[in-house]
C-alpha cells in the first residue's frame, strides 16, 4: 500500500515571509482563543475554524500547538516593540543635560504604552491573552527570552529618561521608584480594567476617554519629574 504523504510543513527558513497574511490570521485567531479558553482548553480545530483555514495549515506554519502559542507570544512582543519604536528612536538622541526633552519623551512613551494597552491590544483581543500569561497559563511551554529582552529594553530606556530628567542615575532606587510609580497608573487600568470602568461609569477606555487618561498620566509624570 502506498503511504499517504504527511502534512506539509513550513520550511525551516525562508519558506514564508514573516508578514504572510494567512499566518497572521491564524495567530490572531489563536490569541483570541488562547485568551478565552487558556492553553489547555483551546482547540486547534476551533482556531483553524476561527481563522478560516483547514486544520493542517496550523501544522504547516507552526508544527504544533506549542509552536503556535510561542508564535502568539512573539507576535505580541513584536507589536509592542513596534508601538514603542518612535519614542525609542527619539530617546537615543537625549544627552545628559537634556532634562526637559527627557521628560517630554518619557511622557510620550507612557502615551504610547496607553495606546498599545487600551486600543491596539483591546481591539485585537490581546488583553485576555495578557491576563492568562500573567496568571501563569502556558508557563514553561515557550522560551520567553525574546519577551524578556523586550521588557528589559523598555525599562532600561525608561530608567535612563527619568535619570536624565531628574539628574540621577538609572540604577538609583529613587529613579526606578519614580519610573515605576508613573507606570503604575497605566498598570492599574490595565489589570483592573473592568473595575476601573465601573467606577468611572465608562463603557471602554478608547477615544476621548483614553485621551483623558493619557492627559492625566502625562501631567502626573511631568510633575513627579519636575
Amino acid at each position: 500500500m502506498q503511504e499517504r504523504p504527511g502534512p506539509r510543513r513550513r520550511p525551516p527558513a525562508g519558506g514564508y515571509a514573516r508578514g504572510d497574511e494567512k499566518r497572521i490570521r491564524i495567530i490572531e485567531a489563536a490569541v483570541r482563543r488562547f485568551g478565552e479558553d487558556g492553553y489547555e482548553g483551546a482547540s486547534t480545530r476551533q482556531i483553524a475554524q476561527d481563522a478560516g483555514v483547514n486544520p493542517p495549515a496550523l501544522q504547516y506554519y507552526f508544527d504544533s500547538k506549542e509552536g503556535l502559542y510561542a508564535a502568539c507570544r512573539e507576535h505580541i512582543s513584536d507589536g509592542f516593540a513596534a508601538a514603542m519604536r518612535d519614542a525609542y528612536d527619539r530617546s537615543e538622541k537625549i544627552g545628559p543635560g537634556d532634562a526637559e526633552a527627557a521628560v517630554e519623551i518619557f511622557c510620550d512613551l507612557l502615551e504610547a504604552v496607553a495606546d498599545f494597552m487600551f486600543e491596539t491590544a483591546e481591539a485585537k483581543g490581546w488583553r485576555r491573552f495578557f491576563a492568562r500569561v500573567r496568571a501563569g497559563d502556558g508557563h514553561g511551554l515557550v522560551d520567553d527570552s525574546t519577551a524578556a529582552r523586550g521588557e528589559k529594553e523598555f525599562f532600561e530606556r525608561c530608567f535612563r529618561l527619568v535619570a536624565v530628567a531628574t539628574g540621577g542615575s538609572p540604577t538609583n532606587p529613587d529613579t526606578r521608584l519614580r519610573t515605576l510609580a508613573a507606570l503604575a497608573v497605566l498598570t492599574a487600568f490595565h489589570v483592573e480594567q473592568d473595575a476601573m470602568l465601573a467606577r468611572l461609569d465608562w463603557p471602554d477606555l478608547r477615544g476621548q476617554r483614553l485621551t483623558q487618561i493619557k492627559a492625566v498620566v502625562r501631567r502626573q509624570a511631568a510633575a513627579a519629574l519636575a
